[in-house]
């Protein structure tokens, strides 16, 4: 039996548990850059995509989503990636990355910073932090601070 997802994002003071389905994992796949340059040793790219239990925030209900695409680590297994860090700094390079939070809408995030703490069973332990914009279309735009820490299942 495969090790249950959990855990938690808390977003500008508001709380989400995080789905156990198949929309949320971890993807580890080969780097593209190394198979297209036929390099004798591949390395691994890692991404995430994270759904969470719906939840208020402010006065709506809403299920929100967090994608962070693709990042190289230069390592050729799951085990030497664990302790590695990922930075985003500016929403600029974010919003090129295409890495998202949903609430209301996909929107880019301001900056972030995800952790691979280590492996529990067959989950892999995350922890991210950040700004994301949280509606776009309010003017001024609507921003908040987050911080979650994941246990997920890996796609290979």
């Amino acid at each position: 039996m495969a090790d249950v997802q959990r855990g938690k994002l808390i977003l500008g003071g508001h709380e989400f548990a995080v789905k156990d389905c198949d929309m949320t994992y971890i993807s580890l796949f080969d780097n593209d850059e190394d198979i297209d340059e036929e390099r004798e040793i591949i390395t691994k790219t890692l991404s995430m995509d994270v759904w969470f239990e719906e939840g208020e925030f402010g006065d709506e209900e809403v299920s929100p989503e967090i994608i962070i695409n693709e990042f190289a680590t230069g390592k050729e297994d799951l085990e030497d990636i664990i302790g590695m860090e990922f930075e985003v700094k500016d929403v600029e390079e974010a919003d090129e990355r295409e890495d998202t939070m949903y609430v209301f809408e996909h929107e880019p995030l301001i900056n972030y910073k995800w952790k691979i703490i280590g492996m529990e069973g067959e989950l892999l332990h995350v922890k991210i932090s950040g700004k994301a914009i949280t509606d776009g279309y309010s003017d001024p735009e609507q921003t908040a601070d987050f911080e979650g820490e994941f246990w997920l299942n890996v796609k290979e």
